[in-house]
């Protein structure tokens, strides 16, 4: 569990990134109960997949942000193409079926010159420290049929690999992973779990894949306690 001083290191690092890199108008995706600290002189709005009776049943709480608005992280449906000045995720992409696909999405929705800023969870310092790191090559796979090649090895990994943690030491048989994996994958929607996991050196990896297709560069990236932080800076036309 997250100490109360590592939760004040990673607030206090997200701050320093935040008051540095971000101005103007964006989104925070996926807030709920720990969102970005920001600077006074930027507005942000709020969003996440589920409203707001959702996200407070999911947190089984009812101290949530993100009530703003309701959108897809995937997709960004809804955003116009160069209408942000930033876009805030906080442990989000490790849920999304197409991380190449999403970052693709969301740099398209920012401004050129603005950023698109990520916390993602270390694995060697989460519950998914024991599972195999998600490849470049997965991930490519992700971008070509939006997960649904790698959806039940995602299951599989959760139910062998981080269950047994999240739980206290429940074991599933291989049998029984067999069969819960199989159903999870024909029904993405209803179970959501870390479908993939990275230290920083592979989602680095994963950034330089994704520059193949969306033109950004990684202006500043910093680990810090359980996560690792990366600032991603959308290319001018002329660049």
């Amino acid at each position: 569990m997250e100490s109360t001083l590592s939760f004040e290191r990673v607030m206090q690092a997200r701050a320093a990134v935040t008051n540095h890199f971000i101005r103007g108008l964006g989104i925070e995706v996926g807030a709920g109960s720990r969102p970005f600290p920001v600077p006074d002189h930027v507005q942000v709005l709020y969003g996440d997949i589920r409203d707001s009776g959702r996200l407070e049943a999911y947190f089984k709480s009812d101290k949530i942000v993100g009530g703003d608005r309701v959108f897809d992280a995937q997709t960004m449906a809804g955003f116009e193409i160069n209408s942000l000045d930033f876009v805030l995720s906080g442990h989000v992409v490790e849920h999304l079926w197409d991380p190449i696909g999403s970052i693709v999405n969301t740099i398209s929705a920012v401004k050129p010159g603005g950023v698109f800023i990520l916390a993602v969870p270390d694995m060697r310092f989460t519950f998914d420290r024991d599972r195999p790191e998600t490849t470049t090559e997965h991930v490519l796979a992700d971008y070509t049929d939006g997960g649904a090649g790698t959806a039940k090895q995602a299951y599989t990994e959760h139910l062998r690999y981080c269950h047994p943690i999240m739980t206290g030491g429940q074991h599933y048989s291989e049998a029984e992973i067999e069969r819960q994996a199989s159903i999870c994958a024909v029904n993405r929607s209803k179970f959501d779990v870390h479908v993939h996991a990275w230290t920083m050196a592979g989602f680095g990896d994963l950034l330089k894949a994704t520059r193949a297709f969306s033109p950004f560069e990684v202006e500043f990236a910093i680990p810090i306690e359980n996560e690792n932080i990366f600032v991603l800076k959308k290319k001018h036309s002329n660049a």
